[in-house]
């Protein structure tokens, strides 16, 4: 990484620059996010990866039940791709849960990089929504994770 990257909770200062990441980094319309939805809403987290003051990634859960959790989205712009910043968002997440807790997640079945992320989290394939994204057209698996 050129600078250290920092994590952090996200607050409603956030919440601008943190729909720009998303619209930029997600061509499917279902994966438009408006943040102003999530920050302050206690059953959702939203981990920042910041570089100085710019937002260079976000990860956004939602706390199902106290042992069941769901990764709704998580992002990385594209400047700073292939530098950890996922892998970092995705540790502090993990590392913040308690012990049987279950992790879920849909992922597109074409987006190779971020199944390898989570296969290096050991996250298994549990099934497959077929033809769950229609812009590009792509089935979603679902995979989970047990702490």
């Amino acid at each position: 990484m050129k600078n250290k990257i920092k994590i952090r909770k996200a607050n409603e200062y956030d919440i601008s620059e943190l729909n720009n990441l998303n619209s930029k980094s997600f061509e499917e319309l279902t994966k438009k996010l408006n943040f102003s939805k999530f920050v302050g809403n206690s059953n959702y987290r939203i981990i920042i990866a910041s570089q100085k003051k710019d937002i260079v990634g976000y990860l956004l859960t939602l706390k199902i039940a106290s042992n069941l959790h769901e990764i709704i989205s998580i992002a990385v712009d594209s400047s700073h791709k292939r530098e950890g910043v996922a892998s970092l968002l995705l540790s502090e997440f993990l590392v913040s849960k308690k012990v049987n807790s279950k992790i879920i997640l849909e992922v597109a079945n074409k987006n190779r990089v971020a199944i390898k992320l989570y296969k290096a989290f050991l996250f298994d394939i549990d099934g497959i929504r077929k033809d769950y994204y229609k812009n590009p057209p792509d089935d979603a698996l679902l995979m989970s994770k047990i702490i």
